[in-house]
């Protein structure tokens, strides 16, 4: 879930190149990682440490492990995140149930049209949803998630993870902002083109430096790697029934798995610091959120003919849900 939207193509291009095999140096001395054996999916040597299966017989069972994140909160989204409200988000039947609704909801940090943060401007909302973030914390191992997502024009959900250093005191030497705390995308499904499971590493260049006084996280902003994998043969397709997103991450590398099939390979390397810090060698919490809109996915709520290329955006239907069976993690017995 970017908090600093990249166009798409410069997007795609960008990850296109973490894809592209190089020689390595020293005339081929070093291992091809195309040939890494963590690249095919296996259960063999993994422990499960934790999981949740939202198995409780109460609606709002879940935050016995989560928490709600609430209001307007990232890239300037239509949704307000509610808390505690079964219209939003609830346990059913061993299921967790993220509900984005078209509503009116009024926005208690309103402030002025004109002054303040956009979050500030908005003295209500149109849409509502729901926003979870893990207490626990989750460092290396296998983490897997049992989800099924929402398939319309105007969805954008996503399970992430972002930097434990984000939660930690702000005048601290530990905490760092976004994108310096790390972002890890499992999976984002923009609704205009939902057959796309896509994954991404945000970081930054480099972290704040002595005395730096404000840190520009836009400038320093940078992608790592990813990968994407397009699921459209009948059955496969996100939106069709509950499917499996894999994250295994090991210290040099993270691995990316949808049902089994690899999606995702990148080169923690690629995000060490100057000073030898990596984001993806600390601990990260985990959010999983139903959003809205996001990269040409546009929110309407007619038949809408786009001005640039003449075709019918189709109207968002509403309610529209993700759906979240268990929530796992595991630890590897036997490191490669």
């Amino acid at each position: 879930m970017n908090k600093t939207a990249l166009p798409a193509i410069l997007l795609s291009s960008t990850l296109a190149a973490f894809f592209v095999s190089a020689d390595p140096a020293g005339g081929g001395s070093a291992p091809d990682p195309k040939k890494d054996p963590r690249r095919t999916y296996s259960t063999n040597g993994w422990e499960l440490v934790w999981s949740d299966e939202f198995n409780s017989p109460t609606p709002f069972g879940y935050l016995e492990n989560w928490r709600h994140e609430v209001g307007f909160l990232r890239n300037h989204e239509p949704q307000y995140y509610t808390s505690n409200r079964v219209e939003n988000l609830r346990i059913e039947d061993g299921i967790l149930i993220f509900t984005a609704r078209k509503e009116k909801w009024p926005n208690p940090k309103y402030k002025d049209r004109h002054l303040g943060g956009w979050y500030r401007q908005r003295e209500f909302a149109a849409y509502t949803s729901a926003d979870l973030q893990s207490l626990r914390t989750f460092h290396y191992g296998r983490v897997e998630i049992r989800a099924q997502m929402p398939g319309g024009q105007g969805a954008w959900p996503a399970l992430w993870f972002l930097g434990d250093a984000l939660r930690k005191p702000k005048d601290g030497p530990e905490y760092f902002n976004w994108p310096a705390c790390g972002e890890i995308d499992l999976v984002e499904i923009w609704g205009n083109n939902p057959t796309r499971v896509a994954a991404c590493l945000h970081t930054a260049r480099r972290g704040p430096e002595p005395g730096e006084k404000k840190y520009k996280p836009n400038e320093l902003h940078k992608v790592t790697g990813g990968g994407e994998y397009r699921a459209n043969k009948p059955g496969a397709e996100p939106w069709n029934g509950f499917h499996t997103y894999t994250l295994d991450w090991y210290e040099d590398r993270m691995y990316f798995f949808y049902d089994g099939r690899l999606y995702g390979d990148v080169d923690l390397s690629r995000s060490d610091w100057p000073d030898g810090q990596n984001p993806f060698r600390k601990p990260m919490f985990m959010i999983m959120n139903l959003a809205l809109g996001g990269y040409g996915n546009k929110l309407v709520d007619e038949d809408t003919v786009d001005e640039k290329t003449g075709k019918t955006i189709p109207a968002a239907k509403f309610p529209m849900e993700m759906k979240v069976d268990w929530v796992r993690h595991f630890v590897n017995q036997k490191p490669d």
